[in-house]
């Protein structure tokens, strides 16, 4: 990374933030799905807004939001819901930073399993087999992956401040 940054809980002020970039994601990644995706935003609201209290942002010295991580808990199992990072600040250890995060915390909150599903497109594929997610199978366009967490995870803690 090439200036300071840290993490912090997301806020309600920070949902146009999210709706802007998942927007990007799907102008970008899944176009051909768009039009779904806008026929079902209220429930993606929705999804963020349940979301949030398990949702954290990486922002600039400024406080300035550079991406966010965003997941579910169920039991012992996490599940990424969402993960994104500035066009202009990707490919700086951003994603990483975040999905270690997204790790600790659902490791804190009693995960012993994450998992996450891609599109088969999405390049992101690359940063969860470099943290060593594993593929599992396929749901249409997506390829799943989950990685089991180990009490060496707690060892490799992200500071929150």
């Amino acid at each position: 990374m090439t200036m300071p940054t840290r993490l912090r809980p997301a806020e309600v002020s920070d949902l146009p933030f999210i709706l802007r970039q998942e927007r990007e994601y799907m102008e970008t990644i899944e176009p051909d799905a768009l039009l779904g995706w806008l026929t079902v935003l209220d429930q993606n609201l929705e999804l963020w807004i349940d979301c949030l209290p398990n949702t954290l942002f990486c922002v600039d010295e400024d406080r300035h939001p550079l991406g966010y991580v965003m997941w579910s808990l169920d039991g012992d199992t996490a599940t990424l819901v969402s993960i994104s990072v500035l066009d202009g600040r990707r490919r700086q250890g951003l994603g990483r930073l975040l999905l270690d995060a997204f790790e600790q915390k659902a490791s804190s909150g009693g995960a012993r399993v994450v998992e996450l599903g891609v599109y088969r497109t999405n390049q992101a594929h690359l940063l969860y087999q470099a943290a060593g997610f594993e593929a599992t199978g396929q749901d249409g366009e997506y390829v799943l992956f989950t990685k089991k967490l180990s009490p060496a995870d707690e060892d490799n803690r992200v500071l929150l401040g």
